[in-house]
């Protein structure tokens, strides 16, 4: 290597043998970069499938394609002031729109747009029937419930007062239980093979359980933990979005699917369960239960749970906020936080996927 001296005389000469001496140019400004207008805009963004959209041109362009979400969709030799398409595709949610071509001058202009795509079916309501009304602990601050192998699980919240739970169904009595550490929010659990998982809320934690409540692991995850549950060993979180988000066992992220019904995008999904090939979310701080298909992210169906909502607790703060089904009786139960009582609903209309239907 090498060393130059800030201070030996013949710096310059010897920069001018190894690499030329140049004298320091004062530091020139950028070039102005010229903001272009627009070439192409929507005169909204929601739709639904089968709507005409229209775009706006702010000049004619010539050999003009439309491309959604990569594939072509239209090409016209000019286009005047606007253009129309239909909105394509069976999945809700945000969708690619890129317009291109040819100015008058022939430079060529483009403009990428988003368009928000709206579920097309209106929600069946749901009818129920109450079957049975069961204890349920008032000091439980309900995040999650889930049924396996006629087992209730129930998850709860609050730091300091988090704990995952084995509770009796007919007394509500908790036959044994685990406390999270005191900085951990608990929130949704789901059962998976020989194992309990249990999130948290802002901690970025989801815990592991055997069956018998020890924990044997720990994963990492990037968003908020609200809700839980799971179709085969694919688990599915909510974190109070309107995405569900698809992880595997080891909390390796594999996709996710946004969720809308008629009236665009639904929020703060909750706690999950997973029937039938679909998967039902409680609406935070609603007595609103959504059906979401799974194949689509549209809601085909929703329960209101007015008619249930126990005397005397504020629900406004005390929310419905537990969605187990056990698939041996067909039945639904469901309660809140701080309830005191766990309903078991027999559920109409209750749909089955459709065959061949798949988690994106």
């Amino acid at each position: 290597m090498i060393r130059l001296s800030r201070s030996l005389p013949g710096l310059c000469l010897f920069g001018l043998m190894l690499f030329g001496c140049q004298a320091k140019k004062p530091t020139e400004a950028p070039p102005d970069i010229e903001l272009k207008p627009a070439v192409a805009a929507l005169t909204k963004t929601g739709y639904q499938p089968g709507d005409s959209v229209t775009i706006q041109l702010s000049q004619p362009l010539h050999q003009l394609s439309v491309f959604w979400d990569g594939a072509v969709l239209l090409m016209k030799t000019v286009a005047t002031d606007s253009i129309r398409i239909v909105a394509t595709g069976n999945t809700v949610g945000r969708h690619q729109l890129v317009v291109q071509g040819l100015s008058a001058n022939k430079e060529r202009r483009a403009d990428t747009l988003s368009v928000d795509l709206w579920s097309d079916v209106t929600p069946q309501k749901l009818t129920y029937a109450l079957l049975q009304t069961y204890p349920h602990q008032t000091s439980s601050f309900t995040q999650g419930l889930e049924f396996d192998q006629g087992t209730l699980y129930e998850g709860t919240g609050l730091n300091g007062q988090s704990k995952l739970m084995k509770v009796d169904l007919k007394t509500g009595t908790i036959q044994q239980s685990v406390s999270l550490p005191e900085q951990h929010f608990g929130e949704g659990i789901t059962v998976v093979g020989n194992h309990v998982y249990q999130l948290t809320w802002t901690s970025g934690q989801c815990f592991r359980y055997t069956k018998d409540l020890v924990q044997d692991n720990s994963f990492a995850y990037h968003t908020q933990g609200w809700g839980l549950t799971h179709r085969d060993t694919t688990l599915i979180m909510s974190d109070g979005s309107n995405r569900l988000v698809f992880y595997t066992p080891t909390l390796q992220r594999t996709g996710e699917l946004a969720v809308y019904d008629n009236n665009g995008p639904v929020v703060n999904l909750n706690e999950l369960e997973y029937v039938n090939g679909y998967v039902l979310a409680n609406v935070w701080q609603t007595n609103r239960i959504v059906q979401i298909d799974l194949a689509t992210g549209k809601v085909v169906g929703e329960l209101v749970m007015d008619a249930i909502l126990p005397a005397g607790v504020n629900t406004r703060e005390n929310v419905l906020n537990g969605i187990a089904y056990r698939l041996e009786e067909g039945a639904l139960y469901v309660t809140g936080k701080n309830w005191p009582s766990l309903f078991k609903l027999k559920v109409n209309g209750l749909q089955k996927a459709r065959k061949g239907a798949t988690i994106q």
